[in-house]
């Protein structure tokens, strides 16, 4: 019984550094923390009959105001930046601003939240639908130790009657599992799978992101990094399956 015991206790001892409980935060995105990541992915051979690749940047800030002990309002703003080269020609899509927000409370094990989404309509046709999109984001995520296994996601309905550049009609959803170890260093799978339902499958995508990476502090900031490769699932006009490449770095400012 003396053995059982010691061995109850040692699993039951927090042996996780505070770097790599913030490395474990930072994967749940619904977490009440700010954090700034910027994100670079790399996908070669876009079109299949020519030479085409797009490396896509993103800002995505998780900034969140605080409702309570247990409860925080989340806002999740999305700016999306394309770097498109097809036959020696470089051309910059800017995508149209996207803005999630979750009403999340958070329990033990636990976190989960809802809010309105909106996605502005573009300037410029080539980037996008010229609609407004209105609709809703969500998640929910199951952080024991070490361990991150969920999902956030949002839909949104189009609009308006600007359809040249299509709907605003959107889909999105990013289920991740991560495991962080006990110094910070943390490995995770996490999916892309968004669309346009009114495009056909011609639009869908679904990307598959493996990466790692370790957090670690400089002053007052936690600054994680993540790299690792991409499988595009899909086949499709504008997403054949290939390989790609990740790579992130989160800023996280942590009580």
């Amino acid at each position: 019984m003396l053995l059982h015991g010691s061995a109850a206790l040692a699993d039951n001892e927090d042996t996780m550094t505070h770097a790599a409980k913030v490395a474990h935060s930072i994967q749940v995105r619904l977490k009440p923390m700010v954090q700034l990541p910027i994100s670079y992915n790399y996908n070669q051979n876009r079109q299949p009959s020519e030479s085409y690749t797009q490396a896509q940047f993103q800002l995505s800030p998780i900034l969140p105001v605080a409702l309570g002990a247990q409860s925080a309002f989340i806002l999740n703003p999305m700016f999306t930046d394309n770097v498109n080269v097809q036959n020696q020609n470089t051309t910059n899509q800017a995508m149209p601003l996207q803005l999630a927000t979750y009403f999340a409370t958070e329990t033990t094990n636990f976190v989960y939240g809802a809010g309105p989404f909106i996605q502005m309509p573009t300037a410029n046709a080539s980037s996008g639908s010229q609609q407004t999109g209105l609709g809703v984001s969500y998640g929910l995520i199951y952080q024991p130790k070490h361990w991150v296994v969920g999902a956030t996601a949002f839909n949104a309905w189009g609009t308006g009657h600007t359809l040249s550049a299509g709907t605003a009609n959107v889909y999105f959803v990013n289920p991740v599992v991560s495991y962080t170890t006990d110094n910070a260093w943390t490995y995770s799978l996490i999916s892309w799978i968004n669309g346009n339902p009114t495009s056909g499958k011609s639009n869908n995508t679904n990307q598959l992101i493996f990466s790692g990476g370790k957090t670690f502090k400089v002053g007052g900031v936690h600054w994680q990094w993540q790299i690792g490769p991409t499988y595009m699932v899909t086949n499709t006009p504008v997403s054949p399956q290939g390989w790609g490449g990740y790579f992130s770095l989160t800023a996280a400012f942590a009580e």
